[in-house]
């Protein structure tokens, strides 16, 4: 997802909508894409109606530098912000989180038309960032609309590494690694930060015995948008009848569904 939205800042997508609650996940892919991907660099700013427009990072920061600095000032109403980002004249990502409460104002509407229309002679990109859906018809052959996808196993073992780290060292057996990583998949990475947290808090250790509390807590998570439903699945292969050679090709292959034979890049049976 990275490389899609990457490319679509450097093909002067003007206006990007990033529908997700991973606000600071976010942040660090756009700024990533800024510092390591265009050239030349692009400044990233971020606008809230609370803090008004204000500098992620500096000129010639890395990805990992997000200082904030200070707002612009009078930048906090979405016209003002707006209308501040068209008169810049130096190339920029502008990210502007939760503007959806403001998009049915007609002025909102123009002001973002007449964004996207000043941008074609200038490397300019405004990207919407909130876990709602919502704007305006008139805008809407204007803008591409991405769902930011929730972190990949390999994003979830890097927050179990920090956990191991920081509590027992890095000791975890791998099938143990491999049930905890299963088991947070489907959560975004602050719910699988607090759900090891806790996991951690209740016995102490985190371990491939601390999967049901894991499960435990992820059911809870589901339950609580009222959409989905959450389906234990305490099955195992043995419940299948009959198909042995199948069953036992796949148990002699089971360690290359690990994220252990995912680093090592290893092709998947």
């Amino acid at each position: 997802m990275k490389e899609e939205i990457s490319i679509l800042i450097q093909a002067q997508y003007p206006l990007i909508y990033l529908v997700t609650s991973e606000e600071e996940r976010t942040e660090q892919a756009i700024l990533k894409i800024a510092r390591e991907d265009l050239k030349p660099k692009k400044q990233v700013f971020v606008w809230t109606v609370t803090n008004g427009i204000s500098m992620l990072g500096n000129a010639e920061g890395d990805a990992k530098n997000k200082t904030r600095n200070s707002a612009q000032h009078n930048t906090t109403s979405p016209e003002t912000a707006i209308d501040w980002i068209i008169r810049q004249k130096e190339p920029g990502i502008f990210i502007l989180k939760d503007l959806h409460p403001f998009v049915d104002s007609p002025s909102i509407t123009r002001l973002l038309r007449d964004a996207i229309a000043s941008f074609k002679n200038i490397q300019k990109n405004i990207i919407l960032i909130s876990p709602i859906q919502k704007f305006p018809i008139e805008l809407e052959k204007e803008m591409v609309v991405i769902d930011f996808p929730l972190p990949n196993v390999g994003d979830l073992n890097k927050v179990l590494n920090s956990h191991l780290l920081m509590n027992q060292g890095d000791k975890l057996e791998e099938d143990a690694r491999e049930k905890l990583l299963q088991a947070a998949l489907g959560l975004t990475k602050d719910e699988v930060d607090k759900v090891y947290r806790k996991a951690q808090v209740t016995s102490g250790r985190l371990t491939g015995q601390e999967v049901s509390i894991v499960l435990s807590e992820k059911k809870q998570l589901i339950r609580r948008n009222g959409i989905l439903e959450y389906i234990e699945e305490n099955e195992t292969i043995d419940a299948v009848g009959g198909l042995e050679e199948l069953k036992k090709w796949l148990r002699q292959r089971s360690n290359a569904f690990t994220e252990k034979a995912r680093e090592y890049k290893l092709p998947q049976p």
